[in-house]
């Protein structure tokens, strides 16, 4: 795990990104959602906190570090699920949450996820997401990944 648990530490207890902010300030229905790799859980323990049903999904079993911030009746309001993108089962829901995530699909099954991501939204709900820009670099290993450049 190396970098990628000091990556989990440093962003523990982080603020959410902003556009799931702006998105809870749209005081849209409450109901179920996906954190697609949810990492620290900066996204799912703000929504769980503003009363969102969060299914966090990370390949890394960042389970412990998330329920640490919830309080018992917010446990109510998680399932975590350690898996990766490329054999990912996504349930029907509300919104989907995937703040530079979805580039980690391996190219060989991006479409297939992306398909799973788009038949699993409920009609006239939401995907909030950022990708990486330019300044964002990813490394030796970013030619495995789906960047779109």
């Amino acid at each position: 795990m190396g970098n990628i648990k000091k990556f989990y530490e440093n962003t523990k207890g982080v603020m959410p990104h902003d556009n799931i902010k702006k998105f809870i300030e749209m005081k849209t229905k409450n109901g179920n959602s996906i954190d697609l790799g949810c990492g620290a859980g900066r996204d799912t323990i703000f929504l769980i906190k503003n009363n969102w049903n969060v299914t966090a999904i990370d390949k890394e079993d960042t389970q412990n570090i998330i329920e640490a911030n919830l309080n018992e009746e917010e446990l109510k309001k998680i399932k975590f699920i350690c898996q990766n993108f490329e054999n990912i089962q996504l349930e029907k829901n509300d919104l989907i949450v995937s703040n530079f995530s979805i580039p980690y699909c391996s190219k060989n099954y991006f479409n297939d996820f992306w398909d799973k991501i788009v038949n699993s939204i409920n009609n006239g709900r939401i995907l909030c997401w950022k990708f990486f820009g330019i300044k964002r670099f990813m490394g030796i290993s970013k030619r495995k990944y789906a960047f779109f450049i």
